[in-house]
C-alpha cells in the first residue's frame, strides 16, 4: 500500500521519454532511471514516508527500450497509472513528441476524474531539457495556457544544455544535481502528506455517510434533563423498539455547583463522539430548551465535532406540540442546526431514518 493509502498503489507515477535514437536505444532511459532511484532516496529520507512510499517507473513495461508509437498502453500498465496518486513529469521535446506518454498522461488525467479527484496541485513538471517553443498540452498549463512553473533541471556543459548530473549517470551524483533535486522533495511532500489527509477524510466521510444511510443501528445520545425523566424514558424506549442505540443509560442530571456542571458537560462531550447523532428532548420547559439548544445543540456538539471530525446530526425531538415552536425558538434551531422532529405522533421514530439519510447526504466526498 502507497503512504497516501487508498485508492492508490503508488505515490509517484514517474513519466518520461526514453529517447529513442531510432534503432531502440533510449538516449534518455539510463539517466531518467538514475534521477528516480536518487528522487526515492531522499524522499524516504524523511521518516513518515520511509516505510510505506512506493513510485511507479515503467521501464519494465514498455515494448523494448524504445518506444513503439503503434503500441498501446497494456492493461496492466493502465492500472499501475491509475493507481498513482501524484503525476511527476520528466519534461523534454521527446517527452512532447511522445504519443506514449500523451497517453499515459491523458490515462492517468482521466482516471482522476474518474475517481472524482482534482488536478490541482497533483502533477510535478521536472524541467530536464528545454522545450521552447513548443506548447505544453493540458493540464500542462495554466488557465491562460502558460506553461506551469514547475523545476529547471539542466544545466550549459561547455555550451550544450543536458540534464543536471548528466555527466555523472549512473551517480554518485554531485552538489548542484543534490541541492536542486532537494528542491523538488520539498515541495513533492508535502504534497503527498495533504492528499493523504484529504483521502483520510474522503474515506472517513465515506464511512460516516454509510453509518448514518444504514437502516437502523445507529447511536443516539438523547439528551433530556433529570426532571423529564418520564418523558426521556419514553422516547429511549421508543428509539430502542426502532432498532437504535441510546446513551447515555439515564437523563443528564441537574446541577448547580460549577465543578459538577463541567464534569457532567465534558463526559457528555466524550459520549458524543462515539454517537451517530444527538437528539435534544423538547418539553413544556421552554426556558430548558433554549438553554439546551445553545449549551448542548451548539457548544458540546461543536467539541465533540472537533475532537471526533465527524457530522453528528442534531434533531429537536418535540413532545409538544405547536407550544414549543415559536418562531424565535425556531430561529435559534436554525441557527445552530437543529432540525425538527415531530414527537407528538405515535409513529415519529419512522421520521428518525429519513432524518439520518438526509443528513449522510452532506458527507458526499469533496474532489
Amino acid at each position: 500500500m502507497a503512504f497516501v493509502g487508498p485508492p492508490f498503489a503508488h505515490d509517484l507515477f514517474v513519466s518520461y521519454s526514453h529517447g529513442d535514437d531510432g534503432t531502440g536505444v533510449g538516449v534518455l532511459q539510463p539517466w531518467s532511471a538514475a534521477f528516480v532511484k536518487v528522487l526515492e532516496q531522499e524522499l524516504r529520507f524523511d521518516r513518515q514516508l520511509r516505510k510505506d512510499l512506493k513510485i511507479f517507473l515503467d521501464k519494465d513495461h514498455r515494448p523494448g527500450q524504445g518506444v513503439d508509437p503503434m503500441s498501446p498502453l497494456t492493461k496492466q500498465l493502465r492500472s499501475q497509472i491509475s493507481e498513482s496518486a501524484l503525476l511527476v513529469i520528466l519534461m523534454s521535446p521527446d517527452y512532447l513528441a511522445s504519443t506514449w506518454c500523451a497517453e499515459e498522461r491523458n490515462w492517468w488525467c482521466e482516471q482522476q476524474k474518474q475517481l472524482g479527484l482534482a488536478l490541482d496541485q497533483r502533477i510535478a513538471v521536472v524541467k530536464i531539457y528545454p522545450t521552447e517553443p513548443e506548447p505544453w498540452p493540458p493540464p500542462l498549463v495554466d488557465e491562460y495556457g502558460a506553461p506551469l512553473v514547475g523545476f529547471n533541471f539542466n544545466a550549459s556543459i561547455s555550451g550544450v544544455i543536458r540534464p543536471l548530473g548528466w555527466l555523472e549517470a549512473p551517480g554518485p551524483f554531485g552538489l548542484e544535481f543534490r541541492q536542486e533535486l532537494l528542491g523538488i522533495v520539498g515541495q513533492l511532500v508535502p504534497k503527498l502528506t495533504a492528499l493523504k489527509a484529504r483521502l483520510d477524510e474522503r474515506l472517513r466521510s465515506v464511512a460516516e455517510a454509510s453509518a448514518l444511510a444504514h437502516a437502523g443501528g445507529q447511536t443516539i445520545y438523547l439528551h433530556g434533563r433529570a426532571d423529564q425523566a418520564q418523558a426521556w424514558e419514553k422516547a429511549s424506549l421508543a428509539l430502542t423498539e426502532k432498532g437504535y442505540v441510546v446513551c447515555p443509560n439515564n437523563p443528564d442530571p441537574v446541577e448547580d455547583d460549577p465543578q459538577k456542571i463541567n464534569e457532567i458537560r465534558e463526559q457528555r462531550v466524550e459520549t458524543l463522539c462515539a454517537c451517530d447523532a444527538l437528539m435534544l428532548l423538547g418539553t413544556a420547559d421552554g426556558q430548558a430548551l433554549d438553554a439546551d439548544m445553545v449549551v448542548i445543540g451548539k457548544h458540546d456538539r461543536q467539541s465533540a465535532r472537533s475532537r471526533s471530525n465527524r457530522l453528528l446530526p442534531c434533531g429537536l425531538l418535540n413532545t409538544v406540540g405547536p407550544a414549543i415552536t415559536t418562531d424565535e425558538r425556531k430561529a435559534n434551531a436554525r441557527i445552530v442546526q437543529a432540525d425538527w422532529i415531530d414527537g407528538t405522533q405515535a409513529n415519529w421514530p419512522d421520521q428518525v431514518q429519513p432524518w439520518l439519510l438526509e443528513k449522510s447526504a452532506q458527507l458526499e466526498p469533496r474532489p
